[in-house]
């Protein structure tokens, strides 16, 4: 009896081992592709929300300083990127409009998203970082519509005035 409760003493926590490193996968932070354009800047974020990959998301958002996984800021940047994720998980999206800021370096950009029978079109700004890179440096959560009740049911037409 005390031969099996040692075996299962040393073997537990091996297993548990073993299941961690199959689920954890790398601790070396991924690789993100700088995106080269406005438009290249919101379709990698977006793919990054779709795949739930809050790293890449972070790689991907961030100030003419660099992206907020690099910079650590904000202080609470891990945060915004998970709420921001949770506002912008779609079925679809599309890439709408992206036109020229007031100030150099600035892009808006308007992205479609769709959620079972709604759309809402969610503008985003791209900024050219100081390497010449774009990144995500805003969006309007507010009107990427509720995550939790994605359609009105009375409402007749969606964000993007369909009927």
């Amino acid at each position: 009896m005390i031969q099996r409760r040692r075996f299962a003493a040393t073997l537990f926590p091996a297993v548990l081992g073993t299941i961690a490193l199959a689920c954890g996968g790398s601790s070396a932070p991924e690789s993100v592709k700088p995106a080269t354009s406005p438009t290249s800047a919101v379709e990698s974020f977006m793919e990054a929300v779709a795949d739930s990959n809050l790293a890449k998301m972070g790689a991907l958002w961030g100030t003419a300083g660099g992206p907020a996984a690099k910079t650590r800021q904000p202080s609470d940047w891990e945060r915004r990127v998970a709420v921001m994720q949770s506002y912008l998980r779609n079925e679809s999206h599309r890439v709408v409009a992206n036109e020229a800021a007031s100030t150099e370096g600035r892009r808006n950009v308007q992205v479609e998203l769709r959620r079972q029978l709604c759309s809402w079109v969610v503008p985003f700004v791209v900024i050219k970082a100081y390497d010449g890179t774009w990144l995500v440096n805003q969006v309007d959560l507010t009107a990427a519509g509720n995550p939790s009740r994605p359609c009105d049911p009375g409402s007749q037409v969606d964000s993007a005035g369909r009927q």
